[in-house]
């Protein structure tokens, strides 16, 4: 296939699409490639799809909580569920990653069907392309922001200033608040930048190996691949999930802090 072609190339509408964004840029400057974006479609439509096998898989079992016989979209979609909620409590606890399933889980389940994509031949994976993987990256980072501030407030901003939370810790805020501040301002970077570069470094060496040789010679590389796409879907569900339990272990630090000011101040009214 010729180099920057894949199957979807050859849709509809695809080199139009193509000529429109060889001209803008997204994130820091980097080109919008209309493969990628066609690439996200087609990642979503699968999930989409086995979702709803699944869930019709679901509906005729009746209530009965046993799996298939056979695999199934049922049982795979139950398994990566299962791994993804078996990664969670390793860094929050199992009523925390409950609440936040909705959102990890669909993410997770995106990086690692972009990242199988990429080992078919003659498509790209999209999340060898920063503006792909940076997205997904801000996604988690407004995430747990957001719920931070709903939850705790401005006391979110004072926890950074003076993580330990007593008086002694505020004389330390000018070096704590900065230092805090900056770490999770680079986090969207930091997860965004680790996958891009190992599914991009990936997805070249196969191809030129493909290339080599197509029959034999790719298949060791494939494992390969395939390994560094589940592990590379791990660390970045690993790193949302502490992530977010750090923000977990805040609000129960916080409110465990509250309920024993109260219980002191309580005898001496």
């Amino acid at each position: 296939m010729p180099h920057g072609k894949t199957w979807l190339s050859y849709l509809p509408g695809a080199e139009q699409l193509e000529a429109w964004f060889s001209t803008r840029s997204f994130m820091f400057r980097e080109a919008v490639h209309a493969q990628h974006l066609l690439a996200i479609l087609l990642v979503t439509l699968v999930m989409a799809l086995i979702a709803l096998m699944a869930r019709r898989g679901l509906a005729s079992a009746n209530g009965d909580i046993l799996p298939d016989s056979k695999m199934s979209a049922r049982n795979l979609v139950e398994l990566l569920m299962e791994g993804v909620f078996m990664i969670m409590e390793f860094a929050m606890p199992r009523r925390a990653a409950l609440r936040h399933f909705w959102i990890v889980g669909p993410l997770g389940f995106f990086i690692l069907f972009s990242n199988l994509l990429g080992l078919v031949p003659g498509f790209l994976p999209p999340t060898e392309n920063f503006n792909t993987t940076f997205a997904c990256a801000t996604i988690v980072f407004l995430y747990y922001n957001v719920f931070a501030f709903y939850r705790l407030g401005p006391s979110y901003l004072s926890h950074m200033a003076n993580p330990v939370g007593e008086s002694w810790g505020w004389f330390l805020a000018p070096i704590f608040f900065p230092v805090e501040l900056i770490s999770h301002l680079v986090r969207p970077i930091t997860l965004s930048v680790r996958l891009l570069c190992n599914m991009a470094g990936d997805h070249l060496v196969l191809t030129v190996f493909v290339g080599i040789f197509p029959l034999l010679l790719p298949l060791p590389f494939l494992a390969l691949g395939l390994f560094v796409s589940f592990v590379q879907a791990f660390i970045f569900l690993m790193l949302t999930s502490v992530y977010i339990g750090e923000i977990e272990q805040m609000i129960e630090e916080h409110h465990a802090h509250h309920a024993e000011h109260g219980a002191q101040e309580a005898p001496a009214s």
